[in-house]
């Protein structure tokens, strides 16, 4: 029955499955009594990774938005 269940949260939803079962990975691991350094290390470089996405993205909305409002500025039909 769990089986069924897992399979069908993972054709419902598999993003917030997976990330369901790295947050029940980690619980497991850090139950343990041993943390390995090399996997806090690997998920620190991804979460800098994801960071540094998130920081570009940011740049780019704020330059797009830049480049609207000084169009609207500059072409604005409504200016008399």
């Amino acid at each position: 029955m769990r089986e069924i269940l897992r399979r069908f949260a993972r054709w419902i939803a598999p993003t917030a499955y997976g990330k369901l079962e790295q947050l029940d990975l980690a619980a497991v691991a850090l139950a343990g009594d041993t943390v390995l350094p090399q996997d806090l290390e690997q998920r620190i470089a991804e979460l800098e990774a994801q960071l540094n996405e998130l920081r570009q993205d940011n740049r780019r909305v704020t330059e797009l938005y830049d480049l609207v409002f000084t169009r609207l500025r500059d072409e604005n039909p409504l200016k008399g």
